[in-house]
């Protein structure tokens, strides 16, 4: 099996769909989005809560998680 290294972009072909947090219910910020694989390629949006850190969406679950593997800089929380 090939594996391919992931590529990041701020800006990809199709924006990111606007999410909501799901712990305060503000809208989430776009900040990367990360292709993975060969075939079927995969896709991570990676997106921030001001007030509840970062969170990571699968495009093939479309599954919002919490995470801390972030390939961008946190923005200081308010």
């Amino acid at each position: 099996m090939i594996k391919r290294s992931a590529t990041f972009t701020s800006h990809p072909n199709t924006l990111a769909p606007p999410l909501l947090c799901p712990v305060c219910d503000r809208l989430l910020v776009y900040r990367q989005t990360a292709i993975l694989g060969i075939r079927p390629i995969e896709r991570c949006d990676y997106l921030e809560c001001r007030n509840c850190g970062p969170f990571e969406y699968s495009e093939r679950t479309r599954e919002l998680r919490p995470t801390t593997d972030m390939p961008f800089k946190i923005t200081s929380r308010i």
